[in-house]
């Protein structure tokens, strides 16, 4: 597959975006998208992702650096599985869920209820 040149560049009013994609050498067709549109080719990125990724062995996320979002807006309730679904707000990608079976939601209790127990961090005070 030949090498492409990616690039997206944001509207100075923040309302739309330009997405060019093309080849390293030669000319490509700039395509302006709204949020909607970007979202939905976030997604359909994803999905293409997802199905690229299929039958591969997916390493474990322990030791691993990963990009942490802080105080996303989120939501919890009980899934149609034997367990929880998490759903948040991820500023790069929108709206995403996984559900959680009800061993992994104990586990995850655990790991939160021993956390509670520590002491809370206190906020530098200004001196």
């Amino acid at each position: 597959m030949p090498e492409a040149r990616v690039g997206v560049r944001v509207a100075d009013d923040r309302q739309s975006v330009t997405v060019e994609i093309g080849p390293v050498e030669g000319p490509s067709a700039p395509v302006a998208l709204s949020l909607e549109q970007l979202t939905q080719v976030i997604n359909l990125f994803g999905q293409a992702r997802m199905q690229m990724l299929e039958g591969k062995r997916i390493e474990p996320l322990d030791g691993t650096t990963v990009t942490t979002i802080t105080d996303p807006m989120w939501y919890v309730q009980v899934a149609k599985i034997d367990g929880s679904l998490l759903a948040f707000n991820h500023p790069a990608y929108g709206p995403v869920a996984f559900a959680l079976p009800r061993g992994d939601v104990a586990k995850i209790v655990g790991i939160l209820t021993n956390h509670l127990a520590l002491p809370a961090c206190q906020p530098d005070k200004p001196s």
